[in-house]
């Protein structure tokens, strides 16, 4: 089936298609059904499992995509680099270090794959290393920070910035590689980079990162060899960059590594580590247990899998600390995580009897689902539910990728996915409801594959509806590749000299015959001499001193347009 929708005088082409994704009716009997219940703050990390009574790892239950899907616990680059959000250099081994090292996991640590000693500590530099990034893009600068919202987590560079994706080495990691790349290029990714997704093992527990201030429930079954073994620890794990508090407080150029030649570019991360709640709960048994209080804290440095007891240095309030998990009330119970088990005997435990039941059964798809695009980084899917749901829907989900392969069964797990909040959708999700969603933080004049599916609260799910989309172009931005031989001189495409001359070619160059010849014959003549510019250290000082005077006339004549950019830009242009 192939369609073009036209509203708003966008044009987006879709091809539609249904890809089969598990249920509970593929379930084996006797499997039993875990809710999970939690209301984390924005932004967070998460990780749930499962312990038996003699504290060892049981099942994974479900990790957060920044976690699970692209590899912050194991990524190139120093660990303590002065970055942001949606940088992929610098790993993060105190993100969920008590998880991590409960599963007994190991996987091959990643280093750059650029052999060259003097770009290792850089967070630019790694041209001749580098391929096109899909999700990832440049760090912020503390301005950029103040005008970008951290919670809408935007790019300022999309589709320009391209990536070192990293190589093995001897040394091992508790936190898998990302598994979101489908394409490589030979002459600029390792070899190692091809199997990433083999080795990564997350895809079945991996979901979107909630929202935040808002219930979450995650469901989960357990074989039934497991629920009869005993009774079973919960434990949530969750933690949040730039926590500070007094106790947990680090200064931005002390105690990261802020790199010279970017010292503008980077915000702070480090602050209180990751703190676990947990639950005990007998699985065959229906009903629900909760707890308001945390078990401890892990590792800030990640390097072991100690949960610290409880102590003052942690904040409990403010949504900070042990206040990521909030208080909420759910069915007249007060908490901060719950776990209901649907049982297999009945009766009831802890401090519920029971509030449900739930029937295997396989999910009609959503119909009519069509494509808006509503900006150059948000699509809004339109859709409608069947009108023969019986259940209560539990959310939908969605997914996207960069490039031209299909979401499949088989390639869907490369996805990132998204949860939309409930504004960000139009009418309430209900049988035969025809409504829409919206999906953000994607790249301007870009080829997506996008899908969407429901799922309802007994961990029942429709097949994914999936689509082929081409995001419109950003306005005024600039999209046909590098300034090669400035950005082989400065290091990266965002240095503020690169920026104005790049200013100075759109503006000034490219608007006359002449001009737009010049422009051309530097495109034909330039990459070679980059790619020798930015092979040594020596060539860089002379290109950067002879482009030295250009740049400061260009950044003269273009200072007022570039602060006004500078103040109202969602993401830079390139060149």
């Amino acid at each position: 089936m192939r369609w073009t929708v036209v509203r708003f005088g966008l044009s987006v082409g879709i091809a539609a298609a249904a890809v089969s994704t598990p249920s509970r009716a593929a379930a084996a009997d006797g499997d039993t059904l875990l809710e999970f219940h939690f209301e984390p703050v924005p932004g967070a990390q998460i990780a749930i499992w499962l312990e038996d009574a003699e504290g060892n790892f049981v099942q994974n239950v479900f990790v957060t995509q920044a976690t699970g899907t692209l590899g912050i616990g194991n990524r190139p680059g120093r660990w303590d680099f002065l970055s942001s959000w949606r940088f992929p250099y610098g790993p993060r081994p105190g993100v969920l270090p008590v998880w991590a090292h409960a599963r007994d996991v190991s996987y091959p640590k990643l280093v750059f794959h650029d052999d060259q000693p003097s770009d290792s500590e850089s967070l630019g530099w790694h041209e001749n290393s580098s391929s096109p990034e899909p999700y990832f893009c440049r760090p912020l600068t503390a301005a950029e920070h103040e005008v970008i919202s951290t919670d809408t987590f935007t790019c300022p560079s999309p589709a320009v910035f391209q990536s070192d994706k990293g190589r093995f080495s001897e040394e091992s990691s508790v936190y898998p590689p990302r598994s979101d790349l489908v394409e490589f290029e030979t002459e600029h990714d390792h070899a190692d980079v091809r199997t990433f997704s083999d080795l990564n093992d997350l895809d079945t527990v991996t979901r979107a990162t909630p929202a935040g201030y808002a219930p979450q429930l995650v469901t989960a079954l357990i074989p039934a060899d497991v629920a009869n073994a005993g009774p079973l620890t919960a434990r949530v794990e969750i933690n949040i960059e730039d926590d500070q508090n007094d106790r947990w407080a680090y200064d931005r150029e002390d105690d990261h590594y802020v790199d010279a030649r970017l010292a503008s570019f980077g915000i702070p991360y480090l602050g209180q580590p990751s703190i676990v709640y947990d639950v005990t709960f007998e699985p065959t048994m229906t009903g629900f247990n909760s707890t308001d209080h945390y078990a401890g804290y892990g590792d800030l440095t990640g390097e072991s899998g100690t949960l610290n007891p409880p102590d003052d240095s942690i904040s409990v309030d403010d949504g900070s600390g042990a206040d990521r998990l909030q208080l909420y009330t759910l069915n007249e119970r007060t908490f901060r995580f719950g776990v209901y088990s649907h049982g297999t005997e009945g009766g009831g435990q802890g401090d519920d009897p029971g509030w449900g039941s739930c029937e295997d059964t396989t999910l009609t798809a959503l119909s009519d689902v069509e494509i808006e695009a509503i900006d150059f980084d948000r699509l809004r899917v339109h859709f409608t539910v069947p009108e023969d749901l019986s259940g209560e829907i539990g959310t939908v989900r969605m997914f996207y990728r960069q490039g031209d392969l299909p979401l499949t069964a088989d390639t869907l797990s490369s996805a990132i996915q998204q949860v939309p909040a409930d504004e960000d959708c139009g009418e309430p999700l209900a049988p035969g409801v025809t409504t829409w969603c919206e999906l953000d933080e994607l790249f301007g004049a870009t080829n997506y594959q996008v899908g969407v599916r429901y799922e309802d609260r007994c961990a029942n799910s429709s097949d994914v509806a999936s689509m082929a989309v081409t995001t419109p172009q950003q306005e005024f931005a600039v999209v046909e590749g590098f300034c090669f031989v400035a950005t082989a001189a400065y290091g990266v495409p965002w240095n503020d000299k690169v920026q104005a001359l790049r200013w100075v070619r759109d503006r000034v160059l490219e608007r006359s015959p002449l001009g737009k010849s010049m422009v051309d014959f530097y495109y034909y003549a330039s990459p070679p001499m980059a790619r020798m510019i930015a092979r040594s250290d020596i060539a860089r000082a002379m290109a950067r001193q002879a482009l030295e005077p250009i740049a400061e006339l260009a950044q003269l004549a273009t200072m007022g347009q570039q602060a006004s950019w500078g103040e109202t830009q969602r993401v830079a242009p390139r060149g």
